[in-house]
């Protein structure tokens, strides 16, 4: 069964991986100069996501990302400034609270590393409980301080998953499996 299971998510990685490195060839972004211009473009994708509700979406996702943004969370993949806007509209909705918080910011060259706490509650996820997970986002911005390109870090399994009323429960016992508990 788990040679099963782990043949059906081959297709997976592989396709993720292709994307993103076409991604990084085609958005090479630009180094947004001095410490400034970086704070203040992070700053903007900080406050988006530190309260990710529709309103703020609305008035504010326009302003983070470029028209030609490509965009993947590890849950879906979007590219252009109207499937991201769609998306994030769409989680918002579904969502009593999604927010992060930017705990520390790297930056090489045009890339910039944002790791984050995110806590996240729903009516459908750990029985409404809050869920806080950790990550990192990889972000390139053009001149403009906008975001071209969006790769989150995280694993959607511990953060996400393993708390739906469902699948929790055998992604639970395959992660068990795994690491022998």
């Amino acid at each position: 069964m788990i040679v099963v299971l782990l043949g059906g998510c081959a297709a997976g990685p592989t396709d993720f991986t292709r994307a993103y490195h076409k991604a990084l060839v085609e958005r090479p972004g630009v180094a947004l100069g001095d410490r400034q211009s970086a704070e203040r473009a992070v700053a903007r994708f900080a406050a988006l996501y530190g309260n990710l509700s529709e309103q703020n979406v609305t008035a504010n996702v326009r302003n983070v990302y470029a028209p030609d943004a490509w965009f993947n969370d590890t849950i879906a993949t979007e590219l252009g400034i109207d499937a991201i806007e769609k998306y994030l509209l769409k989680t918002a909705r579904g969502a009593e609270k999604v927010e992060a918080k930017i705990n520390d910011v790297a930056v090489s060259g045009a890339d910039v590393y944002a790791r984050w706490t995110m806590e996240i509650r729903t009516k459908n996820l750990a029985g409404g409980q809050p869920v806080i997970t950790e990550g990192l986002s990889q972000l390139r911005f053009d001149d403009q301080g906008r975001i071209v390109l969006h790769q989150d870090f995280w694993n959607p399994s511990a953060g996400i998953y393993q708390h739906l009323p469902l699948l929790g429960p055998a992604i639970r016992f395959v992660n068990g499996l795994i690491v022998g508990q």
